[in-house]
C-alpha cells in the first residue's frame, strides 16, 4: 500500500501548545461521556464529522479500516485485531473509547513485525521489542501537535455554527485520523463510540464491519428495544464490505441481514460461519480452537478471562481472515492473542483476596460477570465494590449478582454523571442483604481488601470509571495491595490462585 500523507487544511498556528495546554483545549469541547444530554446526542449529524474530515483534508481515507460496533465485547475484539496485526508486517492503527486513566489510551500505533526485527539491530532495540503499557500510545507531544493543528479548522466551525460545534469525541476521532495518516498506518482498528449510524466514526469507508453482541444499553439515545438498537447498529454497514457478527438475538439478527441484503454486503455469523470451542478457562484465560472463515486455529491461548471471549477471538479472526486475500498464518494468530490485554475488562488485579476488575454496566455484562464468577469462585466468599453512572439500571445488576455476593459496597467515581452512593445504596438493598455506603472509592477499596479474608473476592464493577480511577490509585505508594499478582508470578505462583 502506497503512503502519502494527505494535504490538511489548516493554517499556521502562531505556536505549538503544550500537552497541557491541549489538554485544556481539548477539555473545552462538549462531552457527552462526561454529561449526558439525551435530546442533544440524538440530534447530532454525521455532516458535522463529515465537515471537519474534509477541511482536513480526509485523513481517514488513506488506510484500510475495520469498524467495530456492539453493545458489549467491542473493546476486546479491538484489541485482538490490534494484537495480531501487530504481529504481521502491517502497521496497525487503534482507536477506542472510553478511556480508563489516559486519554491518549484511545490512540495507538504499532510498530510492524518486520520493524521490531530490524530494530533489535539498533541500541533503541529494547524500547521496540519490549511491549510495556502505554508503549503504543500517541506521545504526548504528537498528541499537543496534532491538537495545535485542528484549531484553526475547529474555530473556523466554531464561528460558522456557534450552537453546534464539535464535540470533545468529535474531535478526538479526528486527531486519530490525523494521526494514522501521519504515522502511514496500514490498517486502522475504529471502535464505534456509541450506536453506529450517526457515530463520528462512521465517516469511514471500511473493508470490514464487526457487530459484537447487540443488547440494551443507551436506551434513551439508541432506543428501548434490541431492535431498535440493531438499526442503529447496522448503520455502519456499506456497500462492498464484509460483515462479521457474533451470535445474535433473532429480531437483531433479522435487521442485519435485511442491512446487509440492502447493501450487497455479505455477512458471516458467529455459529453458522465460524466457530469456536473452548478447551479450559480459569483464572489465566481460557484454550480455544477456532475454525474461521477461510482455516482452523487449534489450542489458541487467550488471557483474557471470561467464557466470552472464545466468541470475541472468534470474531477477530473472521475479520482478519475477511480482510487479508491471502488468509493468516496460524502463528500470526497465535502469538497475537497470547499477548492480548484489555484491561479493566474481567481483569485480575490481585491474588490475595482475588480482586476483579471488571467495567459491566449493563444487563448483559452483569450476566457474563456473574457466569464468570459461578464458574471460577464457587465456594468463595464474594464483596462487590460498586459504582454506576446515574444513567444505568441498578436493578439489572442487582439481579444478576446480588445473589452471588454477601456483602455489597456502594461507592462512586468522580465523573460527573455517577450516581450518588447513598441512592445506590437504597436501590441495590432489595438484591443484597448487606449494603454499606464509602462515598471514596480509594478508601473503599483499601477497607475491603484489608478486612475480607484471603480466601475471599473483591469484585470491582458498575462503571469503567470507577475502574479507571482504582487502577490509577493502587499504583500510589500508600495503597500497595497485600500481594500483588505480579509478586506472586515472580515467586513461581502463577498470576492467580486458582478457585
Amino acid at each position: 500500500m502506497t503512503h502519502e500523507p494527505s494535504a490538511v487544511a489548516l493554517e499556521s498556528p502562531e505556536s505549538d501548545m503544550t500537552y497541557q495546554e491541549a489538554m485544556e483545549y481539548l477539555d473545552a469541547f462538549v462531552n457527552y461521556e462526561q454529561r449526558r444530554d439525551p435530546k442533544a446526542m440524538r440530534e447530532v449529524k454525521l455532516e458535522r464529522m463529515r465537515r471537519l474530515c474534509q477541511r482536513l483534508g480526509d485523513p481517514q481515507r488513506r488506510f484500510r479500516s475495520i469498524v467495530v460496533t456492539g453493545t458489549n465485547g467491542k473493546g476486546s475484539v479491538c484489541a485482538m485485531l490490534y494484537a495480531m496485526l501487530r504481529e504481521s508486517d502491517l502497521r496497525a492503527g487503534l482507536y477506542t473509547s472510553p478511556h480508563l486513566e489516559h486519554v491518549r489510551e484511545r490512540i495507538c500505533v504499532s510498530t510492524s513485525a518486520s520493524e521490531r526485527l530490524a530494530s533489535s539491530r539498533t541500541p533503541e532495540a529494547p524500547a521496540l521489542l519490549d511491549r510495556t503499557h502505554g508503549t503504543d500510545w500517541i506521545p504526548e507531544s504528537e498528541f499537543a501537535a496534532i491538537i495545535t493543528q485542528l484549531k484553526p479548522v475547529l474555530e473556523h466551525m466554531r464561528r460558522e455554527v456557534p450552537e453546534q460545534p464539535p464535540t470533545y469525541f468529535e474531535v478526538l476521532t479526528a486527531m486519530a485520523f490525523v494521526y494514522f495518516n501521519q504515522r502511514q498506518v496500514d490498517v486502522a482498528i475504529l471502535e464505534v463510540g456509541m450506536g453506529g449510524r450517526l457515530d463520528a466514526t462512521n465517516v469511514v469507508e471500511q473493508a470490514v464491519s464487526v457487530i459484537t453482541p447487540v443488547d440494551l444499553d443507551h436506551t434513551e439515545i439508541l432506543g428501548t428495544t434490541q431492535e431498535e438498537i440493531a438499526v442503529e447498529k447496522a448503520g455502519i454497514i456499506k456497500p462492498r464490505q464484509s460483515v462479521i457478527s457474533a451470535a445474535q438475538l433473532d429480531g437483531v439478527l433479522r435487521i442485519l441481514r435485511e442491512a446487509c441484503e440492502t447493501q450487497g454486503a455479505p455477512l458471516y455469523v458467529f455459529g453458522e460461519d465460524f466457530t469456536a470451542r473452548i478447551h479450559h478457562h480459569d483464572l489465566e484465560g481460557s484454550q480455544v480452537s477456532i475454525t474461521g472463515l477461510r482455516g482452523i486455529y487449534e489450542s489458541l491461548t487467550i488471557p483474557l478471562i471470561g467464557r466470552h471471549q472464545a466468541q470475541n477471538a472468534a470474531l477477530a479472526i473472521a475479520a482478519f481472515e475477511a480482510l487479508s486475500d491471502f488468509g493468516i498464518p496460524y502463528q500470526l494468530v497465535e502469538r497475537g492473542l497470547t499477548q492480548v490485554e484489555w484491561l479493566g475488562r474481567l481483569e485480575l488485579v490481585h491474588d490475595t483476596p482475588l480482586v476483579f476488575m471488571d467495567g459491566a454496566h449493563n444487563p448483559q455484562a452483569a450476566s457474563v460477570l456473574a457466569d464468570t464468577l459461578k464458574e471460577l469462585c464457587p465456594g468463595r466468599k464474594i464483596h462487590l465494590l460498586v459504582g454506576v453512572s446515574s444513567d444505568k439500571s441498578v436493578e439489572d445488576i442487582g439481579q444478576h449478582l446480588g445473589p452471588l455476593v454477601i456483602s455489597a459496597t456502594c461507592t462512586k467515581s468522580r465523573q460527573p454523571r455517577a450516581l450518588e452512593p447513598t441512592m445506590l445504596a437504597k436501590r441495590l438493598a432489595p438484591f443484597c442483604a448487606d449494603v454499606h455506603v464509602m462515598s471514596e472509592a480509594a478508601d473503599a477499596y483499601t477497607y475491603l481488601l484489608n478486612a475480607v479474608s484471603p480466601q475471599d473476592v473483591i469484585v470491582v464493577t458498575g462503571s469503567l470509571f470507577l475502574v479507571g480511577e482504582l487502577r490509577a490509585a493502587i499504583r500510589r505508594p500508600q495503597m500497595k495491595p497485600r500481594r500483588p499478582i505480579a509478586v506472586a508470578a515472580a515467586e513461581g505462583k502463577g498470576a492467580a490462585v486458582a478457585a
